[in-house]
């Protein structure tokens, strides 16, 4: 740090005072601090005040020395000298008295009230359905970052927890909701949602391997409305409010919102399968010779609320005997899957995965994966009833991007 004077190595030394007192309040987590934990003090020696020691002139020591009098001045530290050096010829020990005193010659605030703000801030805004905040309350209270965010940059997270909750009801009708005009509604600015992907994914739990969008899909924030695409034989016929439209070669799509669900002429279609990517979606439909009872969807990724609702509007009216997905073979792939899964229990589906077993298919890629994430997979697994493969990824703990797969039809 470049530091113009003796007055500001003074006042970085008077930081440091405050950093040690504040590394003794966020300790037990407490932020009203005793006086013992705040009656710190740094000795004059070259690793407790090394910004006092790199004054080389004279002048600026005397001038660290006078804005050291401010401050004892004010009954915010006491300074003791080294008597055999002379009358203030030489700094012997600074303790920290007041640390309100010595913020507000600096023009700063305290770190334990600043994180006492925080929490009371976020406590404002979380409620029943809106993501646990306890976990960020608990690390404010002991100086640390969750996700990165301090307590300093609280208003982060909280104007996070302010979209969810937006979001969450605006995207109750059904439809999604388009991001930037919503981030405009709420801050004034159309693109502070998108900054907030990172915070975001992390009070959904998904960061570390959240999609790009930071958790926007599941919250059904979009940057524009996508169709659902659909593949399958054309006896089927899509309702579209009030119409019936039949598939046609490789597939159609629409607004998901639109789609009431299908009818089939001739035969029953018995398998639903949703593909997570484009291109191996393109290269299902493609296929002329797949089975003429499979309907394949592409969901785009990570599903949107009213891509839910219309996957299961079209288990409804179908009645599949299976239904199955195929997706990425990496934690989020898993989510994915695990959100398909969860949104089609009340209709007495089981949802299968389809190639998702790295033991059967992993290959091109071989980079190991960390044992946290194959922890978080078969946590899932778990869950869901996907034995196979959490077995298979605990004997080949490799992940796989769908698109290194060639596609295969199920049997």
């Amino acid at each position: 740090m470049m530091l113009r004077s003796g007055a500001d190595a003074c006042d970085e030394s008077m930081r440091r005072l405050i950093k040690k007192a504040a590394r003794a309040v966020f300790a037990d987590g407490e932020l009203e601090p005793s006086v013992e934990k705040i009656w710190v003090s740094l000795p004059a020696t070259n690793s407790s005040l090394r910004e006092y020691y790199r004054l080389e002139r004279f002048a600026d020591r005397e001038e660290y020395h006078a804005r050291l009098q401010i401050y004892s001045n004010a009954k915010a530290i006491k300074v003791d000298w080294d008597v055999g050096a002379g009358e203030r010829g030489q700094l012997s020990r600074v303790t920290l008295r007041d640390p309100k005193a010595v913020v507000s010659i600096l023009g700063e605030e305290l770190p334990w009230e600043v994180a006492s703000q925080a929490i009371a801030s976020i406590e404002s805004v979380a409620k029943e359905g809106l993501p646990n905040v306890d976990h960020i309350i608990d690390a404010w209270r002991r100086g640390k970052a969750p996700a990165g965010v301090t307590a300093e940059r609280a208003n982060q997270l909280i104007d996070s927890m302010r979209v969810i909750e937006a979001a969450q009801k605006l995207s109750e009708s059904g439809q999604d909701v388009l991001v930037r005009r919503l981030s405009a509604k709420l801050f004034g600015d159309s693109k502070r949602i998108e900054g907030l992907s990172r915070q975001l994914a992390f009070l959904l739990g998904e960061s570390g391997e959240a999609e790009d969008d930071g958790g926007g899909s599941r919250l059904g924030l979009v940057k524009h409305p996508q169709p659902m695409l659909l593949s399958g034989p054309p006896s089927c016929s899509i309702q579209v409010r009030g119409s019936a439209i039949p598939l046609a070669y490789p597939y159609v799509g629409f607004r998901p919102d639109t789609i009431k669900g299908l009818t089939v002429l001739n035969g029953p279609v018995r398998r639903v399968l949703t593909i997570e990517n484009l291109a191996s979606f393109n290269e299902a439909a493609d296929d002329i010779g797949k089975s003429s009872d499979l309907l394949i969807v592409y969901i785009a990724g990570n599903p949107t609320p009213s891509f839910l609702t219309a996957y299961n509007r079209i288990l409804r009216s179908l009645e599949p005997s299976e239904v199955l997905h195929w997706g990425d073979i990496d934690v989020g792939g898993f989510r994915i899957a695990a959100r398909l899964a969860e949104s089609i229990r009340p209709l007495g589906h089981h949802l299968k995965l389809w190639r998702m077993n790295p033991a059967e298919v992993a290959s091109g890629q071989r980079e190991a994966v960390p044992e946290k994430k194959i922890k978080a997979v078969s946590v899932i697994c778990e869950k869901y009833g996907w034995g196979e493969e959490a077995q298979g990824l605990q004997n080949n703990p490799v992940f796989q991007e769908q698109e290194f797969l060639d596609w295969i039809p199920p049997a």
